[in-house]
């Protein structure tokens, strides 16, 4: 999707938020509204609004319940879904490294091991050299 069509979405996206949010307001300024008219004729304006505010405290207790409810129960499924999942990667990665240890050790005794040995067979052979030929005695005099 190219440029403009990501601003079309997301202008197009804001514009339902907010048209959603208007909405929400309208009906609980309706409940609120509808709530101060069931007062009775004897409740001062106050005592109405203390009501309908303790109404929608109760609401929000329910509806903040509910949402952390959902919350753990989410957290909890993450966590089985991990579990299952990250468990046998890390035993896989496990086999991973002692495999890729025992592959460095092999290259290391079969590869390397000969080399060495072959450079220092040279080295012996040209420190015998340069023994037998003098050519040491000259760099030192």
């Amino acid at each position: 999707m190219d440029d403009t069509g990501i601003r079309e979405d997301t202008g197009r996206w804001k514009w339902w938020a907010a048209l959603a949010v208007l909405l929400i307001g309208l009906v609980f300024v309706g409940i609120g509204y509808g709530l101060y008219q069931l007062g009775g004729a004897d409740q001062a304006p106050l005592e109405r609004l203390r009501d309908i505010v303790i109404i929608f405290l109760a609401f929000q207790l329910l509806l903040v319940t509910v949402v952390l409810a959902g919350i753990a129960a989410g957290l909890v499924f993450l966590i089985l879904v991990l579990k299952d999942q990250v468990i046998p990667l890390l035993h896989e990665l496990t086999e991973t490294v002692k495999r890729l240890r025992g592959t460095t050790e092999f290259v290391t005794e079969e590869a390397v091991k000969p080399i060495v040995t072959a450079a220092g067979q040279i080295a012996k052979m040209r420190a015998m050299a340069r023994a037998v030929t003098g050519q040491d005695r000259k760099r030192r005099g």
